[in-house]
C-alpha cells in the first residue's frame, strides 16, 4: 500500500521500530498525548531516524499487545484503530496505531501507583503542566475558565460601566441582575463567576492588564533610550482596557485615524478596524489560568505586535493553517458573547478574514504566529509600506545606496512567480514556489548579495528553500524548525542542521526555543 504516512505532520506521528514490551511507557505516553492533544499515529516497525519501514516479526502478536497494554494503563480507554501496512523493501507488515482526541479529557498514564497525563509539544510527548492539566480538566468537564465561580459575591462588584456600553449599542438598558444571570456573569446564588470579575468595574483579576510600549527603531532594546511611550492598564474592567489600548496605539501611531462626523476615517498607520479585531480576540482568547502573564503591545517604527497568553485552543499552531480557513474556537465563551453583544466583534468568527481585507491594497500583510503558550499578530505600519516597495534594478545591486525617486511609488498587487531565472550561485535556475514582486529589492539584494556571499557553497535547491522562507518571512517576522521543513521539503532533522549552519553563518538567529527570524546585516540597514 501507499505510504501516506510520510505526509502526515510530524507533531501527529510518532515511529516504534519494536513494541518495546519492557518499557511499554515509551510509546503510551504518545497514546495519553495524542488523545489529549490532536490525536496522531504511533507507527510500529518503522525506524525513528530514517522513518524506513522494516517491518515487525509477529504483526499480529503486536496487534494484540497494544489493544492490552492500552486497555491496562490508560484511562479512559481512548478512541483508536490499528491497521497494517507493507513495509517499503520487505515483505513484512508494519503496525499503524491511530489514536484520535478527546472527548473524555484528561487520558491519563496510569501504572505501579503512577498517574500521569501527557501533551504534545512539537514533536515530542511531555508531561503536562499543572496548567495544562487544569485545561484538560475543564475540556473534559465541558466548561471554560470564564464559565466557573469566582470568590465574590454579586454585593463586591458593580456593573456601570457594562450597563452604559449596553444601553448605548443597544439601546436598552440591562436588568440588574437578572440579565447578568441570564448572561452568566452572576450564578444562581449571587456569586460572580470569572467572567463577571473580568467584566465588572472593578477589574480583581490580577493577570487581567495590557501592557503597552512604543519603541525607537524597529527592534526593542535596539536605540539607547528605546522607550518613546509605556503604560499599563489594568484594575479595570476588559471594556475600558480595550479603549485604553486602542488610545495607545492611535497617540503613538504619526498617522492615526480620525473621525468626522459619523465616518471614521482610515488614512492611517494602523486600520482601526484591525487593530479593535486584533485587541478583541486577544482579550477572549487569551488563556487567564496563566498567571503573571499579559497582553502586550509592542509599536515599532514599521509595525505593530500584539502577544496574547496562550495558543491555539485545539493545540495546533496558526502558521502551519489556512489562514483564511482557520476554525473558530472560544477559549472563553461568556467573554466572546457579551463582546458580540456590544458589537465588538463579529459572532461568525469572520475576525481574521477583516484583518486580511484591511490590507488588501497593499503588498505587506498581516502576519499570524502561534505556539503552546502566546499568540502573536503581526499588523504592518500601512504608511511604511510604501517605503518597502522602492524598487532597484539588478545592475544596482551593490552595497551602495539605492537613488530613490521622489515619485511616490506605485502598490501593485502584480505578483510574479520566479521561475527560469538564472542566479548567481550555479547554471540551475530558480524554481521557487513563493509568489513574490521580482522587483523586490529586498528579495533580490537577499539572493544575489546575502545568500552569494555567505551560502555560495549550498546546493541551489537549498539556496531556494531559503529565498522562499525568506519571501515569507521577511526580517520581522518569526519561523520555527517545522515551517523551514516543509518550505525546503525536508525532514525536521535535516531543517535543524540547516538552520545552525545559518545561524553559524550569520543570516539566521535564534530568539527562543524553536523560534528563529532572519537578521538584517549592515549593509542592508545602509539601504
Amino acid at each position: 500500500m501507499s505510504l501516506g504516512y510520510k505526509q502526515i505532520e510530524a507533531t501527529r506521528l510518532d515511529y516504534k521500530l519494536s513494541l518495546e514490551e519492557g518499557k511499554p511507557k515509551s510509546w503510551l505516553k504518545s497514546v495519553s498525548a495524542f488523545a489529549n492533544s490532536q490525536g496522531g499515529h504511533i507507527l510500529f516497525g518503522v525506524t525513528n531516524d530514517t522513518h524506513f519501514a522494516i517491518g515487525l516479526d509477529d504483526p499480529q502478536l503486536t496487534t494484540t499487545e497494544i489493544a492490552e497494554f492500552i486497555a491496562a494503563r490508560i484511562s479512559p480507554t481512548p478512541r483508536y484503530e490499528i491497521s497494517t501496512f507493507m513495509a517499503e523493501e520487505q515483505r513484512r507488515l508494519c503496525v499503524e496505531l491511530i489514536i484520535q482526541n478527546g472527548p473524555d479529557y484528561p487520558y491519563y498514564y496510569s501504572f505501579d501507583g503512577v498517574k500521569e497525563a501527557y501533551v504534545r509539544h512539537g514533536d515530542r510527548s511531555e508531561k503536562a503542566s499543572d496548567y495544562e492539566l487544569n485545561n484538560l480538566i475543564l475540556k473534559g468537564m465541558n466548561k471554560t475558565y470564564d464559565s466557573l465561580p469566582s470568590n465574590y459575591k454579586y454585593n463586591d462588584v458593580s456593573f456601570t460601566l457594562l450597563n452604559a456600553t449596553y444601553k448605548k449599542e443597544n439601546e436598552d438598558e440591562l436588568s440588574i441582575p437578572k440579565d447578568l444571570i441570564s448572561m452568566r456573569l452572576l450564578s444562581s446564588d449571587n456569586m460572580v463567576t470569572n467572567a463577571g470579575v473580568l467584566l465588572c468595574d472593578q477589574g480583581f483579576l490580577s493577570q487581567s492588564k495590557i501592557v503597552c510600549t512604543r519603541w525607537k527603531g524597529y527592534e526593542k532594546g535596539s536605540v539607547e533610550g528605546d522607550a518613546l511611550d509605556d503604560k499599563e492598564f489594568s484594575s479595570s474592567s476588559l471594556i475600558n482596557l480595550l479603549m485604553d489600548a486602542e488610545a495607545f496605539i492611535r497617540n503613538n501611531s504619526k498617522n492615526a485615524w480620525t473621525i468626522r462626523g459619523m465616518k471614521r476615517e482610515e488614512k492611517s498607520d494602523y486600520p482601526f478596524k484591525a487593530v479593535r479585531e486584533v485587541l478583541v480576540n486577544a482579550m477572549i482568547h487569551r488563556d487567564y489560568q496563566i498567571v503573571g502573564s499579559e497582553i502586550h503591545v509592542d509599536m515599532f517604527d514599521d509595525r505593530l505586535e500584539i502577544t496574547s497568553p496562550g495558543g491555539m485552543l485545539n493545540g495546533s499552531r496558526i502558521q502551519d493553517l489556512d489562514i483564511r480557513r482557520v476554525p473558530s474556537m472560544r477559549r472563553n465563551e461568556i467573554i466572546s458573547d457579551i463582546f458580540g453583544r456590544l458589537h465588538y466583534m463579529d459572532r461568525r468568527g469572520s475576525g481574521i478574514g477583516r484583518i486580511l481585507s484591511s490590507y488588501d491594497e497593499f503588498a505587506q500583510r498581516p502576519q499570524f504566529f502561534s505556539t503552546d503558550y502566546y499568540f502573536l499578530v503581526v499588523l504592518p505600519n500601512r504608511s511604511e509600506i510604501e517605503l518597502s516597495q522602492l524598487r532597484i534594478s539588478e545592475s544596482q545591486l551593490s552595497f551602495e545606496k539605492p537613488q530613490l525617486s521622489s515619485a511616490k511609488p506605485q502598490l501593485s498587487q502584480r505578483k510574479t512567480q520566479l521561475t527560469s531565472e538564472k542566479n548567481q550561485f550555479g547554471d540551475e535556475s530558480v524554481n521557487t514556489k513563493a509568489y513574490i514582486d521580482d522587483k523586490d529589492w529586498e528579495i533580490v539584494y537577499f539572493r544575489d548579495v546575502v545568500l552569494r556571499n555567505k551560502c555560495g557553497d549550498f546546493k541551489t535547491k537549498t539556496l531556494d528553500g531559503l529565498l522562499e522562507l525568506f519571501a515569507r518571512y521577511r526580517y520581522m517576522y518569526h519561523f520555527n524548525r517545522r515551517i523551514v521543513a516543509d518550505v525546503l521539503n525536508i525532514s525536521e532533522n535535516w531543517a535543524s542542521q540547516l538552520i545552525k549552519k545559518c545561524i553559524n553563518r550569520g543570516i539566521i538567529k535564534k530568539l527562543m526555543r524553536d523560534v528563529y527570524c532572519f537578521i538584517l546585516d549592515d549593509s542592508q540597514k545602509e539601504l
